[in-house]
């Protein structure tokens, strides 16, 4: 049984470091200051509504979350924030529909109150139509509060949804009526064009904010903060270590912050070490997202002693990328000989590149340009680092080296 001390420090851990799920606590959100003054300064100009993108995991949700949490206004007239998530059976109508449900919640939590009155507004009829672009703004513009809406997971809608450009015909509407009503849109995409149909046609009425991996700053900062919250030390250069090992995404550095930190409280003492890092890579690659083990397991499966599958897919996540995340056949070549110790050629593993493409071994990889020059990167980013800590995991790469 841990100490009371040791039991203070754990919860304090797991408070800071939240692996599977948004942050919502405003202190634990690090490295992603600007985006959010950009959204608030967009929030709080007249006409104008905010698209959230980017590659999945880079902490979108986190940051919409802990935005909702700096705009909501306590006071009785001021504003209120309403968060929805969309899913693959969502149209425009029921996403709308979610929304004024929230606002049930929030009446019963903080009221919608009648500025003549003060009094709460009355029942919202969830049998409204709000279908259309035009029943969506008059039943927002008459609701008595500024009010912010975060709709996030956008990108979940159907592909042959009107959702899309139903929504931006919402935008341009609320706009154009100079509405109290602020949309945050959410979603995956590698551009806006991804989430939003019709979008040349709102180009001046929306802050587009790419939400990017993090950098290595950016990501050792939530080791800074996370390990300070639960007043444990750590061996100098371990936010770093962690921050890289993480390769952009949060994910990891939550799982590797936690885990780290958990071994070094089991011996007692109060700072985290390398050593602990290394005892704690398995514990995070057991604990990562399910789909990324799945993805891997499938990318390398071979009957083969010799086939080199897994040692390949570690090269080539090892490669030095381009600003897109893409690599070329000859980049593969270095990290293959120090992953293996021996030199190939080219045409020995050209092929591998080929079939991690093929819908046999997950598609893990994306191939481009032309035949001579062809360019690969991987399907999602985030399998990345999983493929990197899986490979010190089972010592075909030392940690320390990276």
């Amino acid at each position: 049984m841990p100490t009371k001390s040791q039991g203070e420090t754990i919860r304090k851990l797991s408070e800071a470091f939240t692996p599977h799920q948004p942050i919502v606590v405003p202190d634990f959100l690090a490295g992603r200051l600007k985006l959010l003054y950009r959204a608030i300064d967009a929030v709080n100009t007249e006409g104008l509504h905010v698209i959230l993108y980017g590659d999945r995991g880079t902490g979108k949700t986190s940051l919409a979350r802990v935005l909702a949490q700096l705009l909501q206004e306590p006071s009785k007239e001021g504003r209120r924030v309403i968060l929805v998530s969309c899913s693959t059976n969502d149209t425009f109508g029921s996403i709308w529909k979610k929304a004024t449900q929230e606002i049930l919640f929030s009446q019963r939590q903080m009221s919608f109150i009648q500025q003549e009155t003060k009094q709460i507004v009355g029942r919202v009829d969830l049998d409204e139509s709000l279908n259309n672009p035009n029943d969506v703004r008059l039943f927002w513009q008459s609701l008595p509060n500024p009010t912010v809406v975060v709709i996030d997971e956008f990108d979940r809608i159907a592909p042959d949804s009107d959702a899309k450009t139903l929504m931006a015909d919402t935008i341009k509407l609320f706009s154009d009526y100079n509405m109290k009503c602020t949309l945050i849109i959410v979603g995956v995409g590698e551009s806006i064009e991804e989430l939003i149909k019709e979008h040349e046609s709102i180009s001046r009425n929306i802050a587009q904010i790419h939400v990017e991996p993090m950098t290595v700053n950016e990501l050792a900062e939530i080791i800074q903060k996370g390990y300070k919250y639960a007043e444990l030390g750590y061996e100098v250069g371990l936010d770093t270590k962690i921050a890289t090992l993480s390769q952009g995404y949060p994910h990891y550095t939550h799982l590797l912050g936690l885990w780290s930190g958990r071994h070094a409280i089991e011996q007692e003492p109060t700072k985290v070490t390398m050593r602990d890092l290394e005892l704690a890579i398995p514990n995070a690659l057991q604990n990562a997202e399910g789909g990324l083990q799945h993805q891997y397991e499938k990318a390398i499966i071979s009957y083969k002693k010799r086939a080199l599958f897994i040692e390949i897919l570690l090269a080539c996540a090892l490669t030095n990328k381009d600003p897109l995340g893409r690599f070329s056949v000859n980049d593969v070549q270095e990290p293959l000989k120090k992953i293996t110790g021996k030199v190939y050629r080219t045409g020995a593993y050209q092929g591998h590149l080929a079939k991690f493409c093929d819908e046999a071994r997950g598609r893990v990889l994306i191939r481009s340009g032309l035949k001579k020059s062809y360019r690969w990167r991987f399907a999602n980013p985030q399998l990345i680092p999983y493929i990197i800590l899986k490979g010190i995991s089972d010592g075909r790469i030392q940690s320390m080296g990276i």
